[in-house]
């Protein structure tokens, strides 16, 4: 049996170490395009969730038409257009935290939160019709179709 030298010991770790270092580079630049995805899908809930506010602030009195204790039924038509505008800001809202959710960004007890108001959203049978599948992200709609349905 043929003795291997110290130089190729020292050049077989060289090269090792070398391997370790790419595949931490590799890691590191994946843990950064996540964190840019996540941020870009921030800026652009941001900037729709913005723009409902203007809308609602140019409605009427979005405060009296968030209300939970406030019935249905008994809304007039402004306070109704109001609480479905509302409804879309949170489903936009709801959209970005599933999102940020399934890039790692979320602590499992912060989506726990989420998932009880994913719940509680989604259990509002007269306000179902703001979701609009067409324009949201399809995981999410995966998502939200898992949960129980009482609109059924």
């Amino acid at each position: 049996m043929k003795k291997v030298s110290i130089d190729t010991w020292i050049q077989l770790l060289g090269m090792l170490s070398v391997v370790a270092g790419l595949v931490f580079v590799g890691l590191e630049m994946q843990q950064t395009q996540r964190i840019a995805l996540a941020n870009q899908q921030q800026a652009r809930t941001e900037l729709i969730t913005d723009m409902m506010l203007v809308d609602m602030e140019l409605v009427g009195d979005f405060g009296a038409s968030g209300q939970i204790a406030t019935d249905w039924e008994s809304m007039n038509p402004q306070q109704k257009s109001l609480r479905e505008t509302r409804q879309r800001y949170l489903w936009q809202v709801l959209e970005n935290n599933f999102f940020q959710n399934e890039m790692g960004l979320l602590t499992p007890e912060l989506w726990e939160q989420v998932e009880r108001y994913n719940n509680a959203r989604w259990s509002e049978c007269h306000l179902r019709h703001t979701y609009n599948r067409a324009v949201r992200y399809a995981p999410f709609t995966e998502y939200l179709e898992t949960l129980p349905d009482p609109c059924r």
